[in-house]
This record gives structure tokens, sequence and C-alpha cells, in this order.
């Protein structure tokens, strides 16, 4: 792989990633998921989603590989791709100390 190639397919990476963590509602599936595995009913009642909105945001999660998915008789349930998608959702969500960065 060139190294144009490399890199564009890095900043596509990085975009798709941005695009998942750019909507409040997905942030919040992430929110839920980071305390456990949960049907797409469940985290659609949970986020005050309706099933269809829910799974739109749940695909857009899949495909930055933010969320993994398990068939499971007639459910689809949900928990996170790695233990790192909660701490990156997580790092802005960090409250700050307002005293930090003034002499």
């Amino acid at each position: 792989m060139s190294h144009r190639a490399f890199k564009d397919r890095l900043y596509a990476e990085f975009a798709t990633i941005g695009k998942a963590l750019a909507s409040p509602h997905r942030l919040e599936l992430l929110d839920l998921l980071g305390q456990g595995e949960r049907s797409v009913d469940e985290l659609a009642q949970e986020a005050g989603l309706t099933l269809a909105n829910a799974s739109a945001h749940l695909q857009v999660l899949r495909q930055a590989r933010m969320v993994e998915s398990d068939k499971r008789g007639l459910q689809v349930v949900y928990r996170l791709g790695a233990p790192e998608v909660f701490q990156l959702w997580r790092t802005p969500a960090r409250p700050r100390n307002s005293s930090a960065g003034r002499g």
C-alpha cells in the first residue's frame, strides 16, 4: 500500500469515528452499552428512541466498529466493540477543572 493510500484510509477511518460520535443519541447508546450489553429493544426504550431510529444509530456505530452485535433468537444484542470505545467517548465528557491553564 502506498503512503498516500495509507493516509487516505487512515483519515477515512477517523472521519467514520467522528461521524459516529457526532450524535447525542449515539453517545447515549455508547453510554448505555458501557454499562453492559443490551438488546436493541432495551436500548431504544432506555434512550427514548423508536426501534427504527435506535437501529439506524447502532448501524452507524457498527460501521465505525464501535459496537458489535449477536443475534440471540429473535433479539439482536449489542455490546461495545472494545473497552477503549468507552474511554474514547468518556474523555471529552469528563468535567474539567475551570482553573486549569490559568496562571
